[in-house]
């Protein structure tokens, strides 16, 4: 993806270049790459949740939406869209 960095980030990157000792045409792109590269290598890796592990971090979410729902109940008097109606809408019918 080619992009247009404005004349002071050219110019910031350039002197982060120097800073750095990296000479040549690709000096900036390179000390790019090596900040990147420093700033992964500080950080603890990343790594993608099991799904055991996110059940466990959604069980009280689970459990509370389950105590609520216990507490109200729908039937046919209090339908959900009934609920939703009055949870979302004022008795005018606008948003609250």
């Amino acid at each position: 993806m080619a992009t247009t960095l404005k004349p002071e980030m050219e110019a910031r990157l350039a002197a982060l270049a120097r800073r750095l000792g990296i000479v040549g045409a690709d000096a900036p792109e390179r000390a790019l790459n090596m900040a990147v590269d420093v700033l992964e290598a500080q950080s603890p890796p990343r790594r993608k949740p099991s799904p055991t592990e996110i059940a466990a971090e959604m069980e009280p979410i689970v459990s509370a939406a389950r105590h609520w729902r216990e507490a109200h109940p729908f039937d046919d008097d209090n339908p959900p869209s009934k609920v939703w109606q009055e949870e979302l809408y004022d008795e005018r019918g606008l948003p609250k």
